[in-house]
């Protein structure tokens, strides 16, 4: 198989910028709480006429001019997302449509949090073979549509964005080494909508006012979670055959400083290995790793010859890594 990479790479935040002081007039809650239980002080809103594909579509363009490409040249449109445009049709052919990249396949994923590292693992089985020389991977999310802005246990984590990837073929020695991906369905229930779907329609006899937004069981996604990302790391470093040592920085999911943190330690290794924004973006759900990427790039933290691992976790409960040699 040839050798598949990162040839290019972008990511759009929205304007708006909605910080903890913001939400105080809100909800119940304080800059103090929230910067001490998630590391979070600030996190950007669509506007209410822009939609989860409008973000994507910025993305894209950015990554596609990181690689020198137009959208004429991508032969594949895949999006992680679980805040699309509408239930149905996908919003990767909506994204495909509003870039212009009109003689190609694209579809959906939905892995919640860990959307983008499953996407970027199936498009690297596509790009570089017969037909899909160039595919566009991309996590988008406008979670502020999905929140209930009254529930402060939830509504304060999260913000919008999008991150992209362009994957083409590469010189051997570089690129996606390998990726490691994991589910438990037994947990489905602790990150859901739970109505909106065909089990609770809004309509069924068994909706109640606020089941048609983001829930979260906050105690059970940290056991999870502070177990997952340290596993999804070892997993993948054992699966191509290199070690933590090697790894010049880890990027996880943008979810809580403290997890992070957690994780890191669970690992044996400094924060100094690993890249934070969540401070400034929140959680942006399947979009955080790419914008994470973008902007250690741009830091100068990694670059060329770079091994990176990236690692994810959230609903579904999913959770996976991916190892790349930039």
């Amino acid at each position: 198989m040839a050798s598949v990479g990162i040839v290019g790479l972008g990511a759009y935040l929205p304007p708006r910028k909605m910080t903890n002081e913001d939400w105080e007039g809100i909800v119940d809650t304080s800059d103090e709480w929230i910067s001490t239980k998630t590391g979070m002080k600030v996190r950007r809103i669509a506007e209410d006429d822009v939609c989860t594909s409008d973000l994507a579509v910025e993305a894209c363009k950015r990554a596609l001019g990181d690689a020198g490409l137009e959208a004429s040249d991508v032969d594949m449109v895949i999006l992680a997302t679980s805040s699309p445009d509408v239930p149905l049709s996908s919003t990767a052919g909506i994204v495909q449509y509003k870039l212009g990249c009109s003689n190609c396949a694209a579809f959906d994923i939905n892995a919640v949090c860990a959307g983008w590292v499953n996407a970027l693992d199936v498009g690297a089985r596509y790009a570089g073979s017969p037909g899909y020389r160039n595919v566009l991977v991309v996590g988008s999310e406008i979670y502020s549509r999905i929140l209930n802005w009254q529930d402060r246990s939830t509504c304060v984590l999260f913000g919008d964005g999008a991150g992209a990837a362009v994957l083409s073929e590469v010189e051997e020695g570089r690129g996606l080494l390998g990726s490691w991906l994991m589910s438990d369905g037994s947990g489905s229930s602790v990150i859901e909508i739970p109505a909106g779907g065909v089990r609770t329609p809004w309509n069924a006899d068994g909706f109640e006012d606020g089941m048609q937004y983001f829930q979260m069981d906050g105690r059970a996604v940290w056991d999870f979670a502070v177990e997952a990302f340290p596993q999804a790391v070892r997993s993948v470093l054992d699966r191509v055959g290199r070690d933590l040592g090697e790894v010049d920085l880890i990027i996880p999911h943008q979810a809580n400083i403290n997890i992070i943190e957690a994780g890191m330690s669970g690992l044996g290794l400094p924060m100094e290995k690993t890249f934070t924004n969540l401070h400034k973006y929140g959680n942006t759900a399947g979009a955080s790793v790419p914008i994470a990427m973008r902007e250690a790039m741009d830091e100068g933290l990694i670059g060329p010859g770079s091994l990176v691992v990236t690692a994810a976790f959230g609903g579904g409960l999913a959770w996976g890594a991916n190892a790349i040699v930039l």
